[in-house]
């Protein structure tokens, strides 16, 4: 059983899926680049550290990634990768919690270049902590986007 605290960010990030689903299918990078405002530094082999965050707003955070998780399982669209970054950036801009949305690219075993978005917060600690996108070692950051209140 879930709470209903849950279940109301669930359905909240579900309509927010669809609509950076849609945005990703009818718009292109670039206009979502902007959208996502200055870019932290150009690309290179590490993204940049995400501002520090409070651990209430680390709290947060991590809240915010079990509902994206929570709704992306149940969308009838692709929700991959690319929208959950763009509705963790919405949500967590919301709740005032610093973060990183990073874009990276690797090859897969038949040599295809892939691409994989993800969004973390740094505790105050200096811990890194995924919001989405799940472990992004073999992933070669080539841009990122910093916002802090």
């Amino acid at each position: 059983m879930t709470s209903p605290r849950l279940r109301l960010a669930a359905a909240t990030a579900w309509y927010l899926l669809g609509a950076t689903r849609l945005l990703t299918v009818v718009l292109p990078f670039g206009v979502v680049r902007r959208l996502l405002g200055e870019p932290a530094a150009p690309g290179g082999s590490e993204a940049p550290a995400p501002p520090d965050a409070s651990a209430p707003q680390v709290a947060r955070a991590r809240a915010v990634g079990r509902a994206i998780g929570r709704a992306a399982g149940r969308t009838p669209w692709t929700s991959d990768c690319y929208p959950q970054a763009l509705t963790a950036r919405i949500l967590l801009r919301g709740a005032r919690v610093p973060h990183t949305v990073v874009f990276g690219l690797r090859r897969d075993d038949a040599g295809e270049l892939r691409a994989h978005a993800w969004v973390t917060v740094r505790s105050a600690g200096g811990e890194p902590v995924a919001v989405t996108g799940g472990s992004t070692r073999a992933w070669t950051p080539v841009g990122a986007f910093n916002w802090q209140p």
